[in-house]
């Protein structure tokens, strides 16, 4: 067509858009729709470069406008489930491809990046951003912007130290000079605010090897302080912005040195940083939650052999119940570093006892893992997106061969993939160089090769669809807040019936601001399609112990249906393939219109299965 075109950050949904729709993107074990081929990532990529007008060669121009995504305050009330992204500094168009993924395009509500401190200002003459940006900055400022045109919220991770900052002169994990750390932040938060809503203060700050030279007091008051203080007084600015703080998980590292002046190290040292954490504060009175991390490793089925942590949701506990004790109930517990691994790496766990670590494992991991968290009140869970370079395995997904350039290099580790789209690399693999000229480094630990994947040509690993059931309570790029809480007086997602039984049992539900309705996931091990179960939740925003509250910076309290009014229901109940991730036996059922009755929702699942998902629509009043 040769329609100029510019692609500014608030055209990024519109772009979006037109690429689906011309090309169509949706990633299935079915195959039902192609992805982008090489020739139109080219395309991409040319529209993706900020600021530069191009030809649009494909026509997409002529496509109509998409409304703008939705915007909203994200509080400690909201519920969110999303990915780790870590976009690459050298291949642009690697990054335009991964954006179209739908684990970050319709999957998820919220990306977290990890924000390298050494690679965004590796020189002080970095810190000008105008002038003197890295790649690595770009990179993330684009994915960024990609996001935010998705409505998806951003959250920022802080880690590692340049070596002009560094009281050791060495960059990485070391102590950053008195006041170099909150200047740091502050800097980032001006250049994004308005479109990142969230900050993590470090990673892992409960570990001497993340803060080298340091100590938990320089961590507490310097770190998590002043930092905070700082990117607080950033977001006062005029105009003023909402901004979410929180301070660090832990690692579930059993031997790792615990930093120094924290007791012993393994779930000692975790139990007696937290204890730090509350017994500040000026720290508390500036961040609005603490933080875990969601993993499989040691903690996640009780690796960690002491009485603090015998698992990811009885750190969550372990968090919980400090704060209330503390009088900081309307402080939250978020997610940090959350990771599952689906490989046989030195991290992986036999969690089936079938004598294998692979896909299957890492399938029933994230299904008893993100139950157990969310149900209990945890309000992010994030998983990395993508296959990548580390030590052992976590990706949702695989990843692909782009542009075709992996292909040429090794044909032996790529295979065709079952949605028409980008061929699926087979094998671990670190690319190094831009998108034109990449090499495929050798220095990679615990290698895969395609044995190991139990659906080979499929784009996403098994443990995907487990994560993709649970985003559903999040709904994508619209506005979910937590709503009735399993086991809370007078707020509970009550589930009677014959059907909901079996050793695990989970049960979570949201309030859906955006569309005004209501959502239930339930998962019972034993539902075998041949019983009912029947759920109740209120039909309200009601007044919670740790949600939606006189604490809450904004009130929900109250929203929802009013007694007497008309609600339809909606229910799809399935089985989710744990061979090859698919749906199975699903029966998609509307239940009919109910009116509430003393403030309550209430529906029979007839025939239900594991996987039940359960929609309180409101029906216009005629």
């Amino acid at each position: 067509m040769g329609v100029g075109m510019r692609v500014e950050r608030a055209s990024w949904q519109l772009f979006f858009a037109r690429v689906e729709t011309k090309f169509g993107m949706r990633e299935k074990s079915d195959g039902s729709k192609a992805g982008l081929h090489a020739k139109t990532l080219v395309t991409v990529s040319m529209l993706i470069a900020s600021g530069c007008e191009q030809e649009d060669p494909a026509g997409t121009a002529e496509v109509e406008p998409v409304p703008s995504a939705p915007d909203y305050q994200w509080t400690t009330d909201h519920m969110h489930v999303g990915v780790r992204w870590q976009p690459f500094d050298e291949r642009p168009q690697n990054n335009a491809y991964d954006a179209t993924r739908p684990v970050i395009s319709e999957d998820s509500s919220y990306a977290q990046f990890w924000m390298d401190w050494s690679e965004i200002e590796p020189e002080v003459l970095n810190t000008d951003y105008a002038a003197h940006r890295t790649a690595y900055l770009a990179a993330i400022e684009t994915a960024v912007d990609a996001c935010v045109a998705r409505g998806l919220k951003v959250e920022f991770v802080f880690w590692f130290c340049p070596a002009w900052a560094s009281v050791s002169g060495e960059a990485g994990p070391w102590k950053p000079k008195p006041g170099y750390y909150p200047d740091f932040v502050g800097r980032i938060a001006r250049h994004f605010k308005g479109r990142v809503s969230a900050y993590q203060l470090a990673h892992e700050a409960n570990l001497k090897s993340l803060m080298q030279d340091g100590d938990i007091d320089f961590v507490v008051g310097e770190i998590f302080t002043e930092g905070a203080r700082t990117i607080r007084s950033v977001y006062e600015q005029d105009p003023p912005e909402p901004v979410l703080i929180s301070t660090s998980g832990c690692s579930p590292c059993v031997d790792c040195p615990a930093i120094d002046g924290l007791d012993a190290i393994g779930g000692f040292a975790i139990n007696n940083f937290y204890d730090r954490l509350i017994a500040a504060p000026a720290m508390m009175e500036l961040v609005d939650a603490l933080n875990l991390n969601v993993s499989d490793q040691n903690d996640g089925y009780g690796f960690v052999e002491d009485p603090f942590v015998t698992s990811s949701w009885s750190n969550y506990d372990l968090v919980r119940n400090k704060l209330d004790v503390a009088g900081y109930r309307n402080k939250a517990v978020l997610a940090a570093e959350s990771w599952i691994s689906w490989d046989g790496s030195v991290n992986a766990v036999d969690v089936n006892g079938d004598g294998i670590k692979d896909e299957r494992d890492a399938w029933q991991k994230a299904l008893v893992i993100i139950g157990n968290c969310l149900e209990r009140g945890l309000n992010t869970i994030n998983l990395p997106w993508s296959d990548n370079s580390s030590g052992w395995s976590m990706g949702l997904t695989k990843r692909r061969d782009y542009n075709g350039r992996i292909r040429e290099l090794d044909p032996t580790i790529v295979i065709p993939a079952s949605d028409g789209g980008p061929d699926i690399v087979t094998s671990k693999v670190k690319l190094e160089g831009t998108d034109d000229d990449f090499v495929l480094a050798s220095d990679i630990h615990y290698p895969f090769t395609v044995e190991h994947y139990i659906n080979p040509p499929d784009p996403n690993h098994l443990h995907y669809y487990i994560w993709r059931w649970y985003a559903k309570i999040a709904a994508g790029s619209d506005e979910v807040i937590r709503h009735a809480l399993a086991g809370e007086e007078g707020n509970d997602i009550v589930v009677s019936g014959e059907a909901f039984t079996g050793e695990r049992r989970y049960r979570i539900a949201s309030y859906n601001r955006s569309r005004g309705s209501f959502r239930v996931l339930l998962y019972a091990q034993g539902a075998d399609g041949k019983a009912n179960a029947t759920v109740s939740i209120p039909a309200t925003i009601q007044q919670g112990y740790h949600y939606n509250n006189d604490a809450s910076r904004l009130d929900f309290r109250g929203e929802g249906f009013a007694d007497g009014q008309a609600y339809r229901v909606l229910v799809e109940s399935k089985d989710i393939d744990a061979e090859h991730g698919g749906d199975r036996n699903v029966a998609r059922v509307d239940a009919g219109v109910f009116h509430v009755q003393e403030d309550t929702l209430s529906v029979t699942v007839e025939n239900m299965r594991p996987f039940t998902c359960i929609d309180f629509v409101a029906v216009a009043a005629h």
